[in-house]
């Protein structure tokens, strides 16, 4: 059985962005200013994502536990992010000095 709430055309746009973006991705990887701009803005999203939850948790409906809980979600993602991004650059200058 189909749903009619998956042919909502924000799904189309959000698949056709996916794939899009899996695509650039794919075809400019090996550069290492992508690798790095890509952990750093995925991070930085991810921040952004922690402080709109607070602000919704103290003026929105949101419940303030659910918020601490995905604001812990995404900080972890984003310290991930940051560590990856930390130990690609070492591994990259190790790659070149030997």
């Amino acid at each position: 059985m189909i749903y009619l709430e998956y042919l909502n055309p924000q799904y189309l746009y959000e698949i056709v962005f996916w794939i899009i973006t899996f695509l650039l991705l794919r075809k400019f990887w090996s550069k290492e200013k992508v690798r790095l701009a890509y952990g750093y803005i995925v991070a930085g999203l991810n921040l952004v994502a922690v402080g709109l939850f607070a602000f919704i948790s103290m003026y929105g409906s949101f419940k303030f536990l659910d918020a601490i809980a995905f604001s812990f979600l995404h900080t972890l993602v984003a310290f991930i992010m940051f560590s990856l991004v930390t130990i690609s650059k070492k591994l990259e200058k190790q790659n070149e000095e030997n």
